[in-house]
């Protein structure tokens, strides 16, 4: 049995037979060491993953916290992601994040890993699931930060095209979009990233003693931005590949899928949302690598 940790920059979504949790992306540093987690959210001077590089020399500090939630015995293979358009850019470099990441989580204590790219776990998900599936699929993993897009061959299932595209993700759609209609809501706050991700998920804001639902706002901001994700992600596969551009199905997963949930559609091709969107890549790498 395989331990697979997904670290993102909201949280860390680790699945490890059938348990399953997460680890808020949040950390702090105190006389003992680093704290992670809620532990670190929910005290002062906390910060947050801004980087791929702050995500690869961190990652073994939260796959240790989520090991010790999971009780993970010491010698288990670990599976971890990387964004795609990191992986598939630098998997092969000698000192590139994909060989780094390995070192660094090999130097604390796990000498079985294996980093695959964020994305292609939805997808082996959904295959799995789908064993009749033929047509093109177009996967739009959408995180915290990152919108990961992959182009994937129905018959071979091999990867077409993808990329990842940086600070695209649900904090773009919070803090150009969300935050400017609320903020009368909370006027002496100013809100981290990963709080901003804690609101959206409670659909409330909690002034004092006033509470104040904000679902109708969060629903109307999150259809300007899925609108403009899926525009871009079309651009951007009919700039590379042209007439190859085809698909049949949408697959929609990430933590950002339970948002758009109820607000994508599309009349000529089949918009899929994976079951537990924000657990997909991990489940689908421990069903691949299990």
């Amino acid at each position: 049995m395989v331990f697979v940790c997904d670290l993102g920059f909201s949280s860390l979504k680790w699945v490890y037979g059938e348990k399953r949790g997460r680890v808020v992306s949040a950390y702090r540093r105190n006389h003992e060491g680093l704290v992670v987690g809620e532990d670190a959210l929910l005290t002062s001077g906390s910060s947050y993953l801004k980087t791929l590089e702050d995500l690869v020399h961190l990652y073994p500090d939260f796959v240790s916290e989520a090991a010790a939630t999971a009780m993970v015995p010491a010698g288990t293979p670990l599976v971890v992601g990387l964004p795609y358009g990191a992986w598939v850019a630098e998997k092969d470099k000698g000192a590139g994040v994909v060989k780094t990441l390995t070192k660094v989580l090999n130097a604390s204590g796990w000498p079985d890993v294996r980093v695959l790219p964020q994305g292609l776990g939805g997808v082996r998900l959904f295959l799995s699931q789908n064993q009749e599936q033929t047509g093109n699929i177009l996967a739009v993993d959408i995180g915290f930060n990152t919108v990961i897009f992959t182009l994937v061959d129905g018959v071979s299932h091999s990867i077409v095209y993808g990329d990842t595209f940086y600070k695209r993700g649900v904090h773009q759609m919070a803090t150009q979009l969300l935050l400017p209609t609320i903020r009368d809501l909370a006027p002496s706050r100013t809100f981290s990233p990963v709080e901003i991700s804690y609101l959206i998920e409670r659909g409330y804001v909690q002034y004092g003693f006033e509470r104040h639902d904000i679902t109708g706002e969060i629903e109307k901001a999150a259809k300007v931005y899925i609108d403009d994700v899926l525009r871009d992600i079309s651009g951007e596969l009919q700039a590379h590949l042209g007439l190859k551009a085809s698909f049949e199905t949408v697959l929609v997963f990430g933590g950002g899928a339970i948002l758009i949930r109820d607000i994508i559609q599309a009349k000529k091709v089949s918009i899929e949302i994976l079951h537990e969107p924000e657990y997909a890549n991990a489940l689908g790498f421990a069903l691949a690598e299990g």
